[in-house]
């Protein structure tokens, strides 16, 4: 389940992280493609930082996950199918940290109770 949960983050953020290579064209110089493409990949690394509490912080990192996910239905301005491909993502990984999180606490009560 956590294997699942980071492959699913790494995922979502490199798919969002494509569409920063919109600043690239032929017309554009490449001083100002990099400075565009530089403000662009500035949510992907936001969205990294979060993976990267996830990571270490389950529950909460997935919670903010999940809120990241919930939050795309609410910021996208589209169509529900384009709202649900970023955020469908976000609040699968996020469900699943916290899940495991929460088995792996629940886990390590039990068996300390044993003892």
């Amino acid at each position: 389940m956590q294997i699942s949960a980071r492959i699913i983050g790494i995922g979502a953020i490199l798919f969002v992280s494509v569409f920063a290579l919109d600043a690239f064209a032929p017309d554009i110089p490449l001083t100002e493609a990099l400075i565009g493409f530089a403000i662009h990949i500035i949510p992907s690394l936001a969205l990294a930082v979060l993976l990267a509490i996830a990571w270490r912080f389950e529950w909460i990192g997935g919670v903010l996950q999940a809120i990241v996910g919930v939050s795309a239905f609410w910021l996208v301005r589209g169509s529900w199918p384009v709202q649900l491909l970023l955020g469908a993502p976000f609040m699968l990984s996020g469900l699943l940290f916290v899940l495991h999180g929460s088995l792996s606490r629940r886990d390590a009560e039990h068996s300390a109770a044993r003892r």
